[in-house]
């Protein structure tokens, strides 16, 4: 039976903590607040937290810039005649609502819960 020294010169690697575990940690502290926000990580990262709400409020505020940078985009297109690419963008402009609607979403669930 192999020592965790004998794995470590053995060129085996082992995650922090308990040398004889084979699984990593789990980084996150068992007292998060809310759900986990996308993008945005470390030990506050709970959609209940400030640093969680301030990321919310980041990704809402992105999703209108981009929807309204990508609506004039499809505008332009459509009056160049393009069709395609005027397509393409009303679709990133539809996700953008998307992500606008998820973000507003996790904000009021985490104003009320």
């Amino acid at each position: 039976m192999a020592t965790p020294s004998d794995e470590r010169a053995a060129g085996h690697r082992t995650h922090g903590g308990d040398p004889d575990s084979a699984s990593p940690p789990d980084p996150r502290p068992a007292s998060i607040k809310g759900r986990p926000v996308l993008g945005f990580g470390g030990p506050n990262s709970g959609s209940g937290s400030h640093d969680g709400q301030s990321a919310l409020k980041l990704h809402r505020g992105i999703s209108v810039l981009a929807f309204l940078l990508c609506v004039l985009v499809t505008v332009v297109f459509l009056m160049d005649g393009a069709l395609v690419p005027a397509i393409v963008f009303a679709v990133v402009a539809l996700a953008c609502v998307g992500i606008f609607a998820w973000t507003t979403t996790q904000l009021r669930g985490a104003r009320h819960g």
